[in-house]
């Protein structure tokens, strides 16, 4: 790695067990931060807990979706932490492995753990090895010199279990990585932060810090079973690995886990073992939420398959065939509800910045404001935020490093926004948009001035601003009006793009709201 471009504080006196980060081994972001702190000496006073945030992740089904998002990860990478040497490997493997046998090692002295977790991390992220290899981990290990340390200990430590239950279920964590606490006060810093951003958090200049160089949660699909167990057995161990497994043969028991959880991706339903109106009523519920249906039988009768297809099924699956062909077609069923999945999200978030996009906000907006019409009216804000000078920006910079700035205004937007987060969205450019449900027009402007200044905070640097400050810098117009049916909230967007366009005849950097 080579030499910081920023001068480091010395970190020498920070405490041991201050700061905790939870990782994972075939996270990019994971590795650029441990690359940072192992080149800063810290990884010896700031523990770092190995997780698993992509337990189902198997080389056989990296799909070329799989395969851009992890590009456009290291991409990311290049240009936040220029100074991390990184390339792409040619998939990313699962980690449980590789965890597994860090736990082995959890009695090494700490010197020797953050050297072997420094040599798996590099051998993905620098050498494109498989580290969801067993052989290519007993290589690893060997050169350390430990003894049977290849072989994962035969139950999980107890504290590897606790941190992912942490990771997992803390509302706050997002399900995102890395991430950063301060075990004090539970400060939190998500996500791959530029230099200034992680040396300002160690100092406690920072309480919170979010940015979208992020790795998040992806959860084993969920797969709900009705019918009898053991009649699907054969087929039900052979997914059980690859998803979680919801068994029902209460009817109504299935209904509600259906009709309360959105969160169900699949549902099985065994031919034999339904009734006309029991397969009628779930494959209907199982229509209206967007959940996978299969049909299986045990018998594997030309009834059932026909009662699949004339029910429109996604797949018939007969328990008799062989274990392989059970497999490939539940893996492709997996494999296509993801991509279905991976499309919904791109209609509603902007690619680039991971917020809203400006459609997805004007539904959100038009919801919001018949809310609160139902409710009896109240007040509602907008903001719009325009990046001054972003032209010469692009120009000075060129277009990479302007996408680059996009994401990085974006991420601060969303994590100063607070509890108004959901509501940012991209407008359109390098204008943003958040919505203010319920605030008054002296609550947005304070709000507002609050997404001004942490913008400027970031010191991202912009040469070819004429705002003095050299940096990157916003100007903001917003409105607040009490909710009724004779408005919109198009009537909001036109009178903040009045206060927007007051900003900026006023100097920029400005936020002006009526």
């Amino acid at each position: 790695m080579s030499g910081s471009r920023m001068n480091i504080p010395d970190f020498q006196n920070l405490a041991a067990g201050e700061f905790v980060v939870y990782g994972d081994l075939n996270c990019p972001f994971c590795f650029a931060l441990h690359e940072r702190l192992f080149a800063w000496d810290l990884l010896d006073r700031i523990e770092w807990r190995l997780i698993v945030h992509a337990p189902d992740l198997e080389g056989s089904r990296f799909s070329m979706e799989d395969q851009s998002l992890l590009a456009n990860e290291v991409f990311a990478i290049h240009h936040r932490a220029p100074d991390v040497p990184v390339n792409l490997p040619k998939i990313r493997p699962n980690s449980e492995a590789a965890t597994r046998l860090m736990e082995a090692l959890d009695s090494l002295p700490i010197a020797q753990q953050v050297n072997v977790r420094l040599a798996l991390y590099r051998a993905l992220w620098v050498e494109g090895q498989d580290i969801g290899d067993e052989d290519t981990l007993t290589d690893l290990v060997s050169a350390f010199g430990v003894e049977d340390s290849s072989t994962p200990a035969e139950f999980p430590a107890e504290k590897f279990f606790a941190w992912q239950k942490e990771w997992e279920n803390r509302d706050d964590f997002d399900r995102r990585i890395p991430i950063m606490k301060r075990v004090s006060n539970d400060n939190l810093l998500l996500g791959l932060p530029t230099e200034e951003a992680l040396v300002d958090f160690l100092k406690g200049e920072r309480t919170f810090f979010v940015n979208d160089a992020v790795c998040v949660f992806q959860p084993r699909p969920i797969t709900m079973v009705f019918g009898s167990l053991e009649n699907l057995w054969p087929l039900v161990e052979t997914i059980r690995d690859s998803c979680e497994v919801l068994h029902f043969a209460d009817v109504d028991r299935c209904r509600d886990m259906l009709s309360e959880h959105e969160s169900v991706d699949f549902l099985l339903i065994e031919h034999e073992f339904a009734s006309d109106d029991n397969f009628d009523l779930l494959s209907r519920m199982a229509n209206a939420r967007g959940v996978t249906r299969v049909v299986a039988s045990a018998t594997g009768s030309d009834a059932a398959e026909m009662r699949a297809m004339q029910s429109g099924a996604a797949e018939y699956l007969p328990v008799n065939r062989s274990a392989s062909v059970l497999s490939a077609r539940f893996d492709k069923l997996v494999i296509e509800r993801r991509k279905s999945v991976s499309m919904e999200q791109h209609a509603k978030f902007d690619a680039l910045t991971q917020v809203p996009n400006r459609r997805e906000f004007q539904a959100r907006a038009e919801q919001e404001w018949r809310r609160l019409i139902d409710e009896g009216g109240g007040h509602c804000a907008l903001l719009l935020i325009d990046i001054d000078f972003f032209k010469a920006y692009n120009d000075t910079y060129g277009h990479l490093a302007g996408d680059t700035c996009l994401k990085q205004v974006a991420s601060v937007l969303r994590s100063s926004a607070r509890e108004y987060e959901d509501f940012i969205a991209r407008y359109g450019g390098e204008e943003f948009v958040l919505l203010l449900p319920g605030v008054t027009q002296d609550a947005a402007n304070q709000i507002g001035e609050r997404l001004r200044q942490a913008v400027l905070a970031e010191q991202i640097k912009h040469k070819g601003s004429l705002i003095q400050s050299g940096h990157v810098t916003v100007s903001i117009g917003g409105v607040s009006a009490f909710a009724n049916v004779g408005e919109t909230p198009g009537d909001l967007i036109r009178l903040a793009d009045d206060c927007l366009y007051r900003a900026k005849a006023a100097g920029r950097n400005t936020v002006i709201t009526q």
